[in-house]
């Protein structure tokens, strides 16, 4: 019998502090685990201690390529120079597209790399054109939801947290690390809009704070941000909102919206391409960009208690097509089909 096939997954994002690539491998490691795969062997790698990103993929990882058939990089850098066929997650081109959000010199890194994986369509679409990339070298792998974790909560774990919280008015949620392209300023002004009509109305941020768009370093009093909270109060925080927004002007995939449909949440998302191909029917869109265009569509969220509904309904529907198992079946498939090469 022939040995099995060594995959090494770069494991330094499920290290403190995690971001959300972190769910992202997680999800495609618990994935495999419950997949029968006795061809190939996994094998996650972490530095013994802290190291940044860049320097432990170009001297640490590559010599680790050299011990393994494949080697799979969660977070867009691999080696310049790796000894095995490696597969590299691409989660958004936002930094080629949009360099003025991001750190100067990450575009440059970026286009170093030679990407075979994105989370949709339009990211790989995007890598194509970008980065100058073969189709036959891209494979759109979206991401999944554990039910586990994010599902519709129970009232009185709901009450509970949002309690503990002190969350006793009623509020609009916005999940994710606060930055410019998340589109912040555009929830604040729509909020300012419609607190004419819903004064008690509250805009709580859950996320660390990243980068600031211009002018929000003090924000208004019925701003909260909360920082980072529990998954386990995820879904109360995400469920008891009279809306989640979803305001970004770029992402990749958008796994705070999917993780905010799975709790039964209510979601007003731009029009992103992003948002269109993976959760449209499930969620009341707004013209990206625009504070009165999301006005507006909060709006007819808020007054119509039937839409609401409808919207809820329909998000748990579609986050139920979401599976970290059927994510993780790809990324061996891809292995497999990488190693054979």
């Amino acid at each position: 019998m022939s040995r099995a096939l060594r995959i090494g997954v770069d494991g330094k994002c499920l290290l403190p502090p995690r971001q959300g690539v972190a769910r992202y491998l997680e999800g495609v490691l618990e994935g495999c685990a419950s997949l029968p795969h006795p061809e190939l062997a996994v094998e996650v790698l972490c530095p013994e201690r802290p190291r940044r990103t860049v320097p432990w993929v170009l001297w640490d990882m590559q010599r680790a390529t050299r011990r393994y058939d494949v080697v799979h990089f969660p977070f867009y850098y691999p080696p310049l120079a790796p000894r095995c066929p490696v597969t590299v997650a691409i989660h958004d081109v936002l930094v080629l597209e949009h360099p003025e959000w991001f750190p100067s010199g990450w575009g440059n890194t970026l286009r170093l790399l030679v990407p075979a994986g994105a989370d949709s369509h339009a990211v790989a679409e995007r890598i194509e054109a970008l980065c100058r990339v073969p189709a036959a070298r891209i494979r759109a792998i979206p991401c999944g939801i554990d039910r586990t974790r994010f599902s519709p909560p129970d009232p009185e774990r709901r009450a509970a947290v949002l309690a503990r919280l002190g969350l006793a008015r009623p509020y609009l949620l916005q999940l994710g690390a606060i930055e410019p392209r998340r589109g912040v300023d555009l929830a604040i002004e729509a909020l300012a809009r419609l607190r004419a009509a819903w004064p008690e109305l509250e805009l709580v941020l859950v996320g660390d704070v990243r980068r600031l768009p211009a002018g929000l370093d003090a924000p208004p009093p019925w701003v909260r941000p909360i920082g980072r909270v529990d998954d386990a109060d995820l879904p109360a925080l995400l469920a008891g909102a009279c809306a989640v927004v979803a305001a970004s002007r770029g992402e990749g995939f958008d796994l705070p919206a999917l993780e905010a449909l799975a709790c039964g949440a209510a979601v007003v998302a731009s029009d992103i391409p992003v948002h269109l191909e993976h959760f449209g029917p499930a969620v009341e869109l707004f013209e990206s960009g625009s504070a009165d265009a999301l006005a507006d569509a909060l709006e007819r969220v808020l007054a119509d208690e039937g839409r609401a509904e409808r919207l809820r309904q329909a998000g748990l529907a579609l986050a139920g097509r979401f599976s970290w198992v059927e994510s993780a079946r790809e990324h061996l498939r891809l292995w497999r089909e990488v190693a054979g090469a």
